[in-house]
């Protein structure tokens, strides 16, 4: 696997144009990697390679006024970060690379998606280049409910729990040791 350059990662962040949809990588710091999660989540990390990100409420007033918008205040303590990755559920590989592909469809739902199987190749070509940043022993962490080992998240994508202000949000969290990504997509109607 290798690692994609600037560009490659600027252009595969393309398939979330369509949707709200907030993308963060930041250095993994802690042992915990919760605590570099929370600082993703309240905007304190920055990229370690300096590559684009995706903010999209980055110069909204709500930012100003809640530096973790949209999503809940992270945690700070031991006991909340345990609470946090209780509503995470470890995904394979395979599994986080369809839900990165899901994250870009305009209803979280691919049943739903006008010419899927037409776009579907250029799709999981973007997200592809997405987890090629993250090394082949990185985790894989999704807010959804599936009991199943190997969720498809092509199938359907239900029972999430919700980490933003809104009723439904759906992400992925990638934890490498150098690394932690937050790929996260809201329904705000």
């Amino acid at each position: 696997m290798t690692d994609p350059d600037p560009t490659a990662w600027a252009e595969a962040l393309t398939l979330y144009e369509r949707r709200y949809t907030f993308v963060a990588v930041g250095p993994r710091e802690h042992p915990e990697w919760g605590l570099d999660l929370a600082s993703l989540v309240r905007g304190t990390a920055r990229d370690p390679r300096e590559w684009r990100t995706l903010d999209p409420d980055q110069d909204e007033e709500e930012r100003q006024d809640d530096a973790a918008f949209p999503f809940v205040a992270p945690p700070t303590n031991e006991p909340e970060i345990k609470n946090w990755r209780a509503h995470l559920t470890e995904v394979p590989r395979g599994s986080a690379k369809r839900l990165l592909v899901v994250l870009g469809t305009q209803y979280l739902d691919v049943t739903r998606e006008r010419e899927f199987d037409h776009r579907r190749p250029e799709m999981e070509g973007k997200a592809d280049v997405l987890l090629s940043r993250f090394p082949v022993e990185s985790r894989f962490y999704a807010n959804t409910g599936y009991e199943d080992a190997n969720p498809d998240f092509y199938q359907a994508v239900t029972g999430v729990h919700t980490f933003s202000q809104y009723d439904w949000d759906v992400g992925l969290v990638i934890v490498s040791e150098s690394e932690v990504g937050l790929f996260w997509s809201f329904d705000a109607t």
